[in-house]
Protein backbone atom coordinates (compact mmCIF):
# COMPACT_ATOMS: atom_id res chain seq x y z
CA UNK A 1 0.00 0.00 0.00
CA UNK A 2 1.41 3.33 -1.05
CA UNK A 3 1.63 6.05 1.62
CA UNK A 4 -0.94 8.79 1.24
CA UNK A 5 0.23 12.36 0.53
CA UNK A 6 0.85 14.31 3.74
CA UNK A 7 -1.84 16.88 2.88
CA UNK A 8 -4.45 14.08 2.77
CA UNK A 9 -3.17 12.13 5.75
CA UNK A 10 -4.80 11.91 9.15
CA UNK A 11 -1.66 13.53 10.66
CA UNK A 12 -2.26 16.71 8.65
CA UNK A 13 -5.94 16.79 9.56
CA UNK A 14 -5.22 16.27 13.27
CA UNK A 15 -2.50 18.95 13.23
CA UNK A 16 -4.71 21.49 11.44
CA UNK A 17 -7.72 20.74 13.65
CA UNK A 18 -5.60 20.97 16.82
CA UNK A 19 -4.08 24.28 15.72
CA UNK A 20 -7.46 25.75 14.75
CA UNK A 21 -9.09 24.72 18.04
CA UNK A 22 -6.25 26.24 20.06
CA UNK A 23 -6.29 29.40 17.95
CA UNK A 24 -10.06 29.75 18.29
CA UNK A 25 -9.99 29.24 22.06
CA UNK A 26 -7.06 31.63 22.46
CA UNK A 27 -8.73 34.29 20.31
CA UNK A 28 -11.96 33.93 22.26
CA UNK A 29 -10.23 34.39 25.64
CA UNK A 30 -7.85 37.18 24.61
CA UNK A 31 -10.58 38.86 22.57
CA UNK A 32 -12.80 39.07 25.64
CA UNK A 33 -9.88 40.36 27.73
CA UNK A 34 -9.08 42.98 25.10
CA UNK A 35 -12.67 44.17 24.75
CA UNK A 36 -13.26 44.42 28.50
CA UNK A 37 -9.93 46.16 29.10
CA UNK A 38 -10.51 48.66 26.30
CA UNK A 39 -14.03 49.29 27.58
CA UNK A 40 -12.85 49.86 31.14
CA UNK A 41 -10.15 52.30 30.02
CA UNK A 42 -12.58 54.20 27.79
CA UNK A 43 -15.23 54.33 30.52
CA UNK A 44 -12.80 55.61 33.13
CA UNK A 45 -11.63 58.41 30.80
CA UNK A 46 -15.19 59.45 29.99
CA UNK A 47 -16.12 59.39 33.67
CA UNK A 48 -13.23 61.74 34.47
CA UNK A 49 -14.41 64.16 31.81
CA UNK A 50 -17.99 63.97 33.10
CA UNK A 51 -16.82 64.76 36.64
CA UNK A 52 -14.76 67.69 35.31
CA UNK A 53 -17.77 68.98 33.37
CA UNK A 54 -19.92 68.96 36.53
CA UNK A 55 -17.18 70.78 38.47
CA UNK A 56 -16.83 73.44 35.77
CA UNK A 57 -20.62 73.93 35.61
CA UNK A 58 -20.73 74.48 39.35
CA UNK A 59 -17.78 76.90 39.28
CA UNK A 60 -19.35 78.88 36.42
CA UNK A 61 -22.55 79.37 38.42
CA UNK A 62 -20.78 80.29 41.65
CA UNK A 63 -17.99 82.59 40.36
CA UNK A 64 -17.86 85.70 38.28
CA UNK A 65 -16.60 85.47 34.70
CA UNK A 66 -13.08 86.82 35.33
CA UNK A 67 -12.43 84.45 38.24
CA UNK A 68 -13.83 81.54 36.25
CA UNK A 69 -11.59 82.31 33.24
CA UNK A 70 -8.53 82.55 35.50
CA UNK A 71 -9.36 79.19 37.08
CA UNK A 72 -9.85 77.62 33.66
CA UNK A 73 -6.45 78.95 32.60
CA UNK A 74 -4.94 77.34 35.69
CA UNK A 75 -6.60 74.02 34.84
CA UNK A 76 -5.16 74.11 31.34
CA UNK A 77 -1.71 75.29 32.46
CA UNK A 78 -0.04 71.85 32.28
CA UNK A 79 -2.28 69.76 29.99
CA UNK A 80 0.14 66.97 28.98
CA UNK A 81 0.86 65.99 32.54
CA UNK A 82 -2.71 66.13 33.80
CA UNK A 83 -4.09 65.17 30.42
CA UNK A 84 -6.81 67.87 30.51
CA UNK A 85 -7.93 69.71 27.36
CA UNK A 86 -9.91 72.94 27.69
CA UNK A 87 -11.24 75.61 25.40
CA UNK A 88 -13.73 78.40 26.21
CA UNK A 89 -15.63 80.49 23.70
CA UNK A 90 -17.75 83.58 24.28
CA UNK A 91 -21.29 84.22 23.02
CA UNK A 92 -19.90 85.63 19.75
CA UNK A 93 -17.53 82.68 19.33
CA UNK A 94 -14.45 84.57 20.43
CA UNK A 95 -11.68 82.58 22.14
CA UNK A 96 -11.47 83.34 25.88
CA UNK A 97 -9.21 80.67 27.41
CA UNK A 98 -7.86 77.11 26.95
CA UNK A 99 -5.00 75.14 25.52
CA UNK A 100 -6.52 74.15 22.13
CA UNK A 101 -8.39 76.00 19.39
CA UNK A 102 -10.77 73.51 17.81
CA UNK A 103 -14.36 74.37 18.75
CA UNK A 104 -15.60 75.97 15.51
CA UNK A 105 -14.59 72.90 13.49
CA UNK A 106 -15.89 70.20 15.84
CA UNK A 107 -19.03 68.20 15.09
CA UNK A 108 -20.11 66.46 18.29
CA UNK A 109 -22.56 63.56 18.49
CA UNK A 110 -25.99 63.73 20.12
CA UNK A 111 -24.48 63.43 23.60
CA UNK A 112 -22.01 66.25 22.97
CA UNK A 113 -18.92 64.02 22.58
CA UNK A 114 -16.30 64.46 19.86
CA UNK A 115 -12.87 63.08 18.98
CA UNK A 116 -10.15 65.06 17.21
CA UNK A 117 -6.40 65.27 16.70
CA UNK A 118 -4.16 68.10 17.90
CA UNK A 119 -0.43 68.63 17.53
CA UNK A 120 1.56 68.77 20.75
CA UNK A 121 4.98 70.43 20.95
CA UNK A 122 7.81 68.84 22.92
CA UNK A 123 10.91 70.99 22.49
CA UNK A 124 11.41 71.43 18.76
CA UNK A 125 9.36 68.36 17.79
CA UNK A 126 5.62 68.04 17.48
CA UNK A 127 3.44 64.96 17.45
CA UNK A 128 -0.29 64.45 16.85
CA UNK A 129 -2.37 63.39 19.83
CA UNK A 130 -5.88 61.95 19.84
CA UNK A 131 -8.33 63.83 22.09
CA UNK A 132 -11.83 62.87 23.21
CA UNK A 133 -13.92 65.66 24.71
CA UNK A 134 -17.38 66.89 25.60
CA UNK A 135 -18.82 70.29 24.66
CA UNK A 136 -20.64 72.08 27.49
CA UNK A 137 -23.12 74.89 26.73
CA UNK A 138 -23.40 77.43 29.62
CA UNK A 139 -25.70 80.31 30.40
CA UNK A 140 -25.16 83.43 28.37
CA UNK A 141 -24.11 81.56 25.23
CA UNK A 142 -20.72 80.46 26.55
CA UNK A 143 -19.31 77.12 25.36
CA UNK A 144 -16.57 75.07 26.96
CA UNK A 145 -14.76 72.02 25.58
CA UNK A 146 -13.51 69.61 28.24
CA UNK A 147 -11.50 66.62 27.02
CA UNK A 148 -8.72 64.20 27.77
CA UNK A 149 -5.87 62.60 25.89
CA UNK A 150 -6.78 59.13 24.46
CA UNK A 151 -3.56 58.61 22.52
CA UNK A 152 -2.39 56.14 25.15
CA UNK A 153 -5.61 54.23 24.64
CA UNK A 154 -4.95 54.08 20.91
CA UNK A 155 -1.39 52.93 21.59
CA UNK A 156 -2.77 50.30 23.96
CA UNK A 157 -5.12 49.05 21.24
CA UNK A 158 -2.29 48.83 18.73
CA UNK A 159 -0.08 46.95 21.20
CA UNK A 160 -2.93 44.59 22.08
CA UNK A 161 -3.74 43.90 18.44
CA UNK A 162 -0.09 43.24 17.62
CA UNK A 163 0.15 40.99 20.65
CA UNK A 164 -2.99 39.14 19.58
CA UNK A 165 -1.58 38.67 16.09
CA UNK A 166 1.73 37.31 17.37
CA UNK A 167 -0.04 35.17 19.95
CA UNK A 168 -2.25 33.77 17.18
CA UNK A 169 0.80 32.94 15.05
CA UNK A 170 2.56 31.24 17.97
CA UNK A 171 -0.54 29.31 19.03
CA UNK A 172 -1.14 28.11 15.45
CA UNK A 173 2.53 27.13 15.14
CA UNK A 174 2.78 25.27 18.45
CA UNK A 175 -0.73 23.88 18.02
CA UNK A 176 0.21 22.50 14.61
CA UNK A 177 3.41 21.02 16.02
CA UNK A 178 1.50 19.48 18.93
CA UNK A 179 -1.17 18.15 16.58
CA UNK A 180 1.51 16.77 14.25
CA UNK A 181 3.19 14.99 17.15
CA UNK A 182 -0.11 13.56 18.36
CA UNK A 183 -1.19 12.58 14.85
CA UNK A 184 2.22 11.05 14.15
CA UNK A 185 1.97 8.94 17.28
CA UNK A 186 -1.50 7.71 16.31
CA UNK A 187 -0.42 7.21 12.70
CA UNK A 188 2.57 5.06 13.66
CA UNK A 189 0.28 2.79 15.64
CA UNK A 190 -2.24 2.67 12.79
CA UNK A 191 0.47 1.93 10.20
CA UNK A 192 1.89 -0.89 12.30
CA UNK A 193 -1.59 -2.37 12.67
CA UNK A 194 -2.22 -1.92 8.93
CA UNK A 195 1.01 -3.72 7.95
CA UNK A 196 0.29 -6.59 10.34
CA UNK A 197 -3.31 -6.82 9.14
CA UNK A 198 -2.06 -6.98 5.55
CA UNK A 199 0.19 -9.92 6.36
CA UNK A 200 -2.70 -11.61 8.15
CA UNK A 201 -4.96 -11.03 5.13
CA UNK A 202 -2.34 -12.68 2.93
CA UNK A 203 -2.63 -15.86 4.99
CA UNK A 204 -0.07 -15.44 7.78
CA UNK A 205 -2.42 -16.22 10.65
CA UNK A 206 0.54 -16.50 13.00
CA UNK A 207 1.08 -12.73 12.70
CA UNK A 208 -0.13 -10.59 15.60
CA UNK A 209 -0.92 -6.91 15.81
CA UNK A 210 1.74 -4.90 17.69
CA UNK A 211 1.02 -3.86 21.29
CA UNK A 212 2.73 -0.63 22.37
CA UNK A 213 2.66 -1.47 26.07
CA UNK A 214 1.06 1.83 27.07
CA UNK A 215 -1.97 0.06 28.49
CA UNK A 216 -4.40 2.45 26.79
CA UNK A 217 -7.66 1.66 24.98
CA UNK A 218 -5.86 0.88 21.71
CA UNK A 219 -3.68 -1.71 23.45
CA UNK A 220 -6.78 -3.27 25.01
CA UNK A 221 -8.47 -3.46 21.59
CA UNK A 222 -5.36 -4.89 19.92
CA UNK A 223 -4.97 -7.51 22.65
CA UNK A 224 -8.55 -8.67 22.21
CA UNK A 225 -8.07 -8.79 18.46
CA UNK A 226 -4.89 -10.85 18.88
CA UNK A 227 -6.85 -13.27 21.06
CA UNK A 228 -9.39 -13.54 18.27
CA UNK A 229 -6.63 -14.18 15.73
CA UNK A 230 -5.22 -16.91 17.92
CA UNK A 231 -8.63 -18.55 18.06
CA UNK A 232 -9.05 -18.25 14.29
CA UNK A 233 -5.57 -19.69 13.74
CA UNK A 234 -6.38 -22.66 15.96
CA UNK A 235 -9.72 -23.29 14.25
CA UNK A 236 -8.17 -22.92 10.80
CA UNK A 237 -5.42 -25.38 11.65
CA UNK A 238 -7.97 -27.84 12.99
CA UNK A 239 -10.12 -27.43 9.88
CA UNK A 240 -7.17 -27.98 7.57
CA UNK A 241 -6.15 -31.08 9.48
CA UNK A 242 -9.70 -32.44 9.23
CA UNK A 243 -9.89 -31.62 5.52
CA UNK A 244 -6.52 -33.19 4.81
CA UNK A 245 -7.45 -36.33 6.73
CA UNK A 246 -10.88 -36.56 5.11
CA UNK A 247 -9.48 -35.95 1.64
CA UNK A 248 -6.84 -38.61 2.17
CA UNK A 249 -9.46 -41.12 3.30
CA UNK A 250 -11.81 -40.27 0.43
CA UNK A 251 -9.05 -40.55 -2.14
CA UNK A 252 -8.11 -43.91 -0.69
CA UNK A 253 -11.69 -45.17 -0.87
CA UNK A 254 -12.16 -43.84 -4.41
CA UNK A 255 -8.93 -45.46 -5.57
CA UNK A 256 -10.00 -48.80 -4.12
CA UNK A 257 -13.44 -48.51 -5.71
CA UNK A 258 -11.86 -47.62 -9.05
CA UNK A 259 -9.46 -50.54 -8.81
CA UNK A 260 -12.38 -52.85 -8.05
CA UNK A 261 -14.31 -51.47 -11.02
CA UNK A 262 -11.32 -52.03 -13.30
CA UNK A 263 -10.99 -55.63 -12.06
CA UNK A 264 -14.70 -56.15 -12.70
CA UNK A 265 -14.32 -54.72 -16.20
CA UNK A 266 -11.46 -57.07 -17.00
CA UNK A 267 -13.51 -60.04 -15.72
CA UNK A 268 -16.64 -59.01 -17.65
CA UNK A 269 -17.87 -61.43 -20.35
CA UNK A 270 -20.73 -59.43 -21.79
CA UNK A 271 -20.56 -56.04 -23.53
CA UNK A 272 -23.24 -54.71 -21.19
CA UNK A 273 -21.06 -55.50 -18.19
CA UNK A 274 -18.05 -53.76 -19.77
CA UNK A 275 -20.11 -50.68 -20.58
CA UNK A 276 -21.53 -50.51 -17.05
CA UNK A 277 -18.04 -50.69 -15.54
CA UNK A 278 -16.84 -47.92 -17.89
CA UNK A 279 -19.66 -45.70 -16.61
CA UNK A 280 -18.71 -46.44 -12.99
CA UNK A 281 -15.05 -45.64 -13.65
CA UNK A 282 -15.98 -42.39 -15.41
CA UNK A 283 -18.17 -41.34 -12.47
CA UNK A 284 -15.40 -42.19 -10.03
CA UNK A 285 -12.98 -40.06 -12.05
CA UNK A 286 -15.47 -37.19 -12.12
CA UNK A 287 -16.00 -37.49 -8.37
CA UNK A 288 -12.22 -37.46 -7.79
CA UNK A 289 -11.90 -34.36 -9.97
CA UNK A 290 -14.70 -32.62 -8.03
CA UNK A 291 -13.07 -33.51 -4.72
CA UNK A 292 -9.75 -32.18 -5.93
CA UNK A 293 -11.39 -28.94 -7.09
CA UNK A 294 -13.14 -28.45 -3.74
CA UNK A 295 -9.87 -28.97 -1.89
CA UNK A 296 -8.13 -26.40 -4.07
CA UNK A 297 -10.94 -23.90 -3.47
CA UNK A 298 -10.76 -24.56 0.28
CA UNK A 299 -6.99 -23.98 0.20
CA UNK A 300 -7.40 -20.71 -1.70
CA UNK A 301 -10.23 -19.38 0.47
CA UNK A 302 -8.56 -20.34 3.75
CA UNK A 303 -5.83 -17.79 3.10
CA UNK A 304 -3.22 -20.17 4.44
CA UNK A 305 -1.59 -21.05 1.12
CA UNK A 306 2.06 -19.94 1.26
CA UNK A 307 2.81 -17.07 -1.14
CA UNK A 308 6.12 -16.39 -2.82
CA UNK A 309 7.51 -14.57 -5.83
CA UNK A 310 6.11 -16.25 -8.95
CA UNK A 311 7.10 -15.59 -12.56
CA UNK A 312 3.61 -15.22 -14.00
CA UNK A 313 5.05 -14.98 -17.53
CA UNK A 314 6.61 -18.42 -17.13
CA UNK A 315 3.37 -19.88 -15.74
CA UNK A 316 1.35 -18.51 -18.67
CA UNK A 317 3.87 -19.73 -21.25
CA UNK A 318 3.95 -23.25 -19.73
CA UNK A 319 0.13 -23.49 -19.88
CA UNK A 320 0.07 -22.22 -23.47
CA UNK A 321 2.65 -24.84 -24.46
CA UNK A 322 0.67 -27.55 -22.65
CA UNK A 323 -2.68 -26.67 -24.28
CA UNK A 324 -1.21 -26.16 -27.73
CA UNK A 325 -1.66 -29.80 -28.82
CA UNK A 326 -5.21 -29.90 -27.37
CA UNK A 327 -6.53 -27.16 -29.66
CA UNK A 328 -6.68 -27.14 -33.42
CA UNK A 329 -3.36 -26.32 -34.99
CA UNK A 330 -2.89 -22.57 -35.14
CA UNK A 331 -6.02 -21.81 -33.11
CA UNK A 332 -4.26 -20.94 -29.84
CA UNK A 333 -2.70 -17.47 -30.03
CA UNK A 334 -0.66 -15.93 -27.25
CA UNK A 335 0.93 -12.59 -26.50
CA UNK A 336 2.87 -12.83 -23.25
CA UNK A 337 4.94 -10.05 -21.73
CA UNK A 338 8.04 -11.50 -20.13
CA UNK A 339 9.44 -10.90 -16.64
CA UNK A 340 6.18 -10.16 -14.79
CA UNK A 341 6.57 -11.22 -11.17
CA UNK A 342 3.70 -11.50 -8.71
CA UNK A 343 3.49 -12.63 -5.11
CA UNK A 344 1.37 -15.74 -5.19
CA UNK A 345 0.93 -19.52 -5.13
CA UNK A 346 2.32 -21.02 -8.34
CA UNK A 347 0.18 -24.16 -8.31
CA UNK A 348 -3.08 -22.30 -7.71
CA UNK A 349 -2.26 -19.68 -10.35
CA UNK A 350 -1.51 -22.47 -12.83
CA UNK A 351 -4.77 -24.22 -11.99
CA UNK A 352 -6.75 -20.97 -12.37
CA UNK A 353 -5.30 -20.36 -15.85
CA UNK A 354 -5.85 -24.02 -16.73
CA UNK A 355 -9.52 -23.70 -15.77
CA UNK A 356 -9.91 -20.63 -17.99
CA UNK A 357 -8.29 -22.47 -20.89
CA UNK A 358 -10.46 -25.56 -20.26
CA UNK A 359 -13.58 -23.40 -20.46
CA UNK A 360 -12.33 -21.72 -23.65
CA UNK A 361 -11.66 -25.08 -25.29
CA UNK A 362 -14.95 -26.58 -24.04
CA UNK A 363 -17.25 -23.69 -24.99
CA UNK A 364 -15.30 -22.16 -27.86
CA UNK A 365 -15.40 -25.25 -30.02
CA UNK A 366 -13.00 -25.07 -32.93
CA UNK A 367 -12.82 -21.26 -32.83
CA UNK A 368 -9.50 -19.50 -32.11
CA UNK A 369 -8.44 -18.89 -28.48
CA UNK A 370 -6.32 -15.92 -27.42
CA UNK A 371 -4.12 -15.76 -24.29
CA UNK A 372 -2.68 -12.36 -23.37
CA UNK A 373 -0.44 -11.27 -20.50
CA UNK A 374 0.46 -7.60 -20.24
CA UNK A 375 1.43 -5.00 -17.72
CA UNK A 376 -0.90 -2.12 -16.90
CA UNK A 377 0.63 0.18 -14.31
CA UNK A 378 1.34 -1.83 -11.17
CA UNK A 379 -0.81 -4.84 -12.12
CA UNK A 380 -0.42 -7.79 -14.46
CA UNK A 381 -3.46 -8.49 -16.64
CA UNK A 382 -3.87 -12.14 -17.67
CA UNK A 383 -6.78 -12.72 -20.06
CA UNK A 384 -8.20 -15.66 -21.98
CA UNK A 385 -10.58 -14.94 -24.87
CA UNK A 386 -12.70 -17.37 -26.85
CA UNK A 387 -15.35 -17.11 -29.58
CA UNK A 388 -17.99 -19.24 -27.88
CA UNK A 389 -21.50 -18.25 -26.78
CA UNK A 390 -20.20 -16.17 -23.87
CA UNK A 391 -22.04 -15.54 -20.58
CA UNK A 392 -25.05 -13.21 -20.32
CA UNK A 393 -24.47 -10.16 -18.11
CA UNK A 394 -27.13 -11.21 -15.59
CA UNK A 395 -25.47 -14.63 -15.14
CA UNK A 396 -21.83 -13.62 -14.76
CA UNK A 397 -21.98 -13.29 -10.99
CA UNK A 398 -23.72 -16.67 -10.73
CA UNK A 399 -21.01 -18.23 -12.91
CA UNK A 400 -18.45 -17.94 -10.08
CA UNK A 401 -20.61 -19.82 -7.59
CA UNK A 402 -19.87 -23.44 -6.79
CA UNK A 403 -21.63 -26.16 -8.77
CA UNK A 404 -23.36 -23.52 -10.92
CA UNK A 405 -24.02 -24.83 -14.43
CA UNK A 406 -25.14 -22.19 -16.90
CA UNK A 407 -27.54 -22.54 -19.79
CA UNK A 408 -25.99 -24.28 -22.74
CA UNK A 409 -23.62 -26.41 -20.65
CA UNK A 410 -25.86 -29.47 -20.52
CA UNK A 411 -24.00 -32.52 -21.74
CA UNK A 412 -20.59 -30.90 -21.41
CA UNK A 413 -18.04 -32.30 -18.96
CA UNK A 414 -17.38 -30.48 -15.74
CA UNK A 415 -18.72 -30.05 -12.21
CA UNK A 416 -19.33 -26.30 -12.10
CA UNK A 417 -16.22 -25.51 -10.05
CA UNK A 418 -13.97 -24.00 -12.74
CA UNK A 419 -14.75 -20.30 -12.34
CA UNK A 420 -15.36 -20.79 -8.60
CA UNK A 421 -11.72 -21.81 -8.22
CA UNK A 422 -10.58 -18.89 -10.40
CA UNK A 423 -12.55 -16.45 -8.22
CA UNK A 424 -11.11 -17.97 -5.02
CA UNK A 425 -7.56 -17.74 -6.40
CA UNK A 426 -8.20 -14.11 -7.35
CA UNK A 427 -9.30 -13.29 -3.79
CA UNK A 428 -6.25 -15.04 -2.36
CA UNK A 429 -3.95 -12.89 -4.52
CA UNK A 430 -5.93 -9.66 -3.94
CA UNK A 431 -6.71 -9.71 -7.63
CA UNK A 432 -9.93 -9.08 -9.54
CA UNK A 433 -11.71 -11.41 -11.97
CA UNK A 434 -13.52 -9.70 -14.84
CA UNK A 435 -15.88 -11.44 -17.27
CA UNK A 436 -16.51 -9.35 -20.39
CA UNK A 437 -18.00 -9.66 -23.85
CA UNK A 438 -15.51 -10.48 -26.61
CA UNK A 439 -18.13 -9.89 -29.36
CA UNK A 440 -18.54 -12.76 -29.88
CA UNK A 441 -17.40 -14.94 -27.02
CA UNK A 442 -16.08 -14.34 -23.53
CA UNK A 443 -13.00 -12.57 -22.25
CA UNK A 444 -11.98 -13.63 -18.72
CA UNK A 445 -9.30 -11.41 -17.17
CA UNK A 446 -7.31 -11.62 -13.96
CA UNK A 447 -5.79 -8.35 -12.71
CA UNK A 448 -3.04 -9.36 -10.28
CA UNK A 449 -0.85 -6.86 -8.35
CA UNK A 450 2.80 -7.05 -9.30
CA UNK A 451 5.36 -7.98 -6.68
CA UNK A 452 7.61 -5.38 -5.15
Amino acid sequence: MRPRPFARSSIARVAILHALLLAASMMAVLGVVYLWTARIIATEGDELVSVEVQSISTDFREKDLDAFVIELIDRAEDPWIRGGIYEMRGPRGDFLAGNVVVLPELHPDRDGWAEFDVDTVHGEASAPRRIRGRILSLDGGFKILVGHDVEDRRAFRAVMLRSLAWALVMVVLFGALGGWWLGRRISRTAQAITHSAGRIARGDLGERLPVSGSGDEIDALVSRFNDLLGRVDTLTGTMRAVLDSTAHDLRGHLNRIRAAAQDARQAAHLPEQTEANDVVIAEIDRLSETLQGLLRIALAESGTAPLEAVDLSSVAQDLVDFYGPVTEEGHLHSQICSGLLVRGHRQLLSQALANLLDNAVKYGGQAPISVRLERQGDVAVLSVEDKGPGIPIDERELATQRFRRLRGSTGLPGSGLGLSLVAAVARLHQATLQLEDANPGLRASLRIPLAG
